[in-house]
């Protein structure tokens, strides 16, 4: 079984595991910068090794069987040029964001990545979108193959809406940084919660923005209509997935350039059979087509969305053709086990078609 080392963030079960330990036909190294980034201790095992003990990559590579390099993020691509280097291996790179729009990097970013695209074997964006970009910078097109993330549909089973059930309890789950857009969707709530008097709006998240968030919250008079949660367990995620009638995601670009990928939270609110509001921003059209699998506002428009809001609140009658839509195409383009299969694959013609 073909060894392939990868090198991502950090180890917790949000940073694609399966994507590392997962992969159909193919072992693994499971490698991090340092042991500080080894979050959830329960992913230790003895095929998990930290960059900055490793003072020969000939010698690790050697002695570890390995075959092929696979980093998670472009900046964990140039940390593993010298393996490339000093091997030849066949060096991979996974783009979930603001690493292929070159936004807000720090000093020597550029020509790292300029080194990337010259040494590197394949690029893998997550999304059509984040491929493009990728192109404008310079990267050949023959070196770029899009590689969508996947959710494990049997831990996300659907359910068909209820008729009988009359609740308005809007959710959305994410990081509490800009590009998020949780502030524009408070907004946009409180645009609505007039005519909307029983909706009630969740924030699952934790991150940088929650004081600024609480505070917006405060200023809009929101009151114990809304509530953010941070560092919830997984029962009560799940719970408030369970109570959801409509999942939101605001997505849009940070004042500093950042930028989503497709966010795996839709694709999940997608799958258990939830309503889904989000927006046109970097690869979420190709996850939902608008009023068809859900509906889609211009990002960072307060007046959108709430009108986007209002439209799924005052038409319930769509959500059980929008739903099974959305569950068809999550099943079709987002199914993780298919896309595990087709990482395989991709592996299998950097080996020359052995595994």
């Amino acid at each position: 079984m073909p060894k392939v080392m990868h090198l991502n963030l950090r180890v917790d079960p949000t940073q694609y595991v399966p994507q590392i330990r997962q992969v159909p036909r193919y072992d693994y190294i499971h490698l991090v910068r340092q042991p500080k980034y080894m979050v959830d201790m329960s992913l230790l095992n003895d095929k998990v090794h930290y960059l900055n003990e490793i003072f020969s990559p000939k010698e690790f590579v050697k002695q570890q069987d390995v075959r092929l390099l696979h980093a998670h993020h472009a900046q964990l691509g140039m940390l593993l040029l010298p393996f490339k280097q000093k091997t030849n291996l066949p060096l991979l790179t996974s783009i979930r964001g603001r690493d292929a729009t070159m936004a807000d990097q720090p000093v020597g970013y550029k020509e790292g990545m300029k080194k990337l695209v010259d040494q590197g074997d394949l690029f893998l964006p997550v999304c059509d979108y984040l491929a493009e970009r990728m192109v404008d910078w310079g990267c050949p097109p023959e070196k770029i193959k899009v590689l969508y993330g996947g959710v494990d549909l049997r831990q996300f089973n659907y359910r068909e809406v209820d008729r009988r059930r009359f609740t308005q309890n809007i959710l959305t789950m994410g990081r509490l940084v800009e590009k998020k857009g949780h502030h524009v969707l408070m907004k946009a709530f409180k645009k609505i919660s007039e005519s909307f008097p029983n909706a009630k709006l969740t924030i699952i998240g934790s991150g940088m923005m929650e004081e600024q968030l609480q505070q917006l919250a405060t200023e809009l008079r929101l009151g114990d209509r809304f509530q953010l949660l941070s560092s919830v367990p997984k029962k009560v995620v799940h719970e408030k997935m369970q109570q959801a009638d409509l999942f939101v995601a605001a997505s849009m670009q940070a004042s500093n350039g950042d930028v989503e990928g497709i966010p795996n939270t839709l694709k999940e609110a997608m799958a258990t059979g939830i309503p889904v509001v989000s927006t046109t921003h970097a690869g979420i059209p190709e996850l939902i087509t608008d009023q068809k699998d859900g509906v889609l506002v211009q990002e960072n428009n307060v007046d959108e969305l709430a009108e986007a809001l209002e439209f799924m609140l005052l038409n319930r009658s769509l959500w059980r053709d929008y739903t099974r839509n959305a569950r068809k195409k999550v099943e079709q383009h987002f199914d993780q086990r298919k896309q595990l299969r087709e990482q395989a694959r991709i592996y299998d013609q950097l080996l020359g078609g052995s595994s």
